[in-house]
């Protein structure tokens, strides 16, 4: 069994990281998006509430001036503080927060867990590792039960509630309650410790029972990952960057009027009346007035 739990924990992250890495690549190679122009854009200096830097006259003859901590400021406030869902939906913003801050924590404790496996783990370290465990594992599994309950309760979230999304709440509410449980234990930090530091040398780890569920089900979670919405985790940066903030103009030679030539020459499959498949592309059909009917 401890030679499976080995194997298991290295294949789930193996499989993380090549995955999310193809999944981030096919993000980043996708055609141009369908530019949104919503304002104001983080990273514009001096307009919160909205405008462009395209009101200005001549705005093509002036230097652009980019803010990177107006970005970083807001990200940071989506990302910690879900100001987003916050403003727009109040109710299940208090079941992500916990739910989420749960996550960032148990992430932080599973970097300390890593570098105690490497050597370093003074007796404060564990300590610090076993508060973040239990206190991260509880916002985690509290989080999970409000997100079912949210989810099943109220009829506006049915209709998006998939399955997996409530087998994935259930498996990290089982994991939370498994994190705490092992973090609050005497001596099941030292536990983990060494058994990571065992995984690290490629050695089959010496665990408990309830170690051993808590390390298998995390790498379950793990594993799975990638072929879910959770992957909004890195997923966003693309939605923000390069939809949301790209106000970059469009200059002729740029390689950003090459992307957008080239998606004039994608085919129409579109199931609108006014736009109806004719195997002409959208250049085509952007160029061309449509047939008036007969009765008009």
């Amino acid at each position: 069994m401890p030679t499976v739990l080995l194997w298991w924990i290295w294949l789930a992250a193996i499989i993380f990281v090549i995955f999310c890495g193809l999944k981030a690549l096919k993000y980043a190679r996708a055609p141009v998006h369908l530019r949104w122009d919503l304002y104001p854009v983080a990273h514009e200096p001096g307009r919160e509430h909205g405008g462009s830097y395209l009101e200005q006259k001549d705005w093509w003859t002036k230097k652009r001036v980019k803010s990177h901590w107006g970005e970083a400021t807001f990200m940071a406030a989506e990302i910690f503080w879900l100001h987003g869902v916050r403003e727009n939906n109040r109710k299940l913003w208090r079941g992500s927060l916990p739910f989420h801050w749960g996550l960032y924590i148990l992430l932080g404790v599973s970097g300390g867990l890593l570098i105690a496996g490497l050597g370093f783990a003074p007796a404060l370290w564990l300590n610090l590792l076993a508060v973040g465990g239990a206190v991260g594992g509880i916002l985690t599994a509290v989080g999970a039960f409000a997100l079912l309950i949210i989810r099943a309760t109220d009829p506006k979230f049915r209709p998006y509630t998939s399955p997996g999304d409530r087998i994935n709440l259930t498996i990290l509410f089982v994991l939370g309650g498994l994190c705490a449980a092992v973090s609050m234990l005497p001596g099941g930090i030292t536990e983990a410790t060494a058994a990571v530091g065992r995984m690290l040398r490629l050695q089959a780890p010496e665990v408990s029972a309830l170690l051993a569920a808590q390390m298998a089900i995390a790498a379950l979670f793990i594993f799975y990952l990638p072929f879910t919405r959770m992957v909004h985790f890195f997923s966003k940066y693309f939605t923000y960057h390069q939809v949301r903030w790209d106000d970059t103009p469009v200059e002729a030679g740029s390689a950003l009027e090459r992307k957008l030539l080239s998606a004039l020459d994608f085919g129409v499959d579109w199931s609108a009346e006014h736009i109806k498949p004719t195997g002409k592309t959208w250049l085509e059909v952007a160029t061309t007035l449509p047939k008036k009917d007969d009765g008009d």
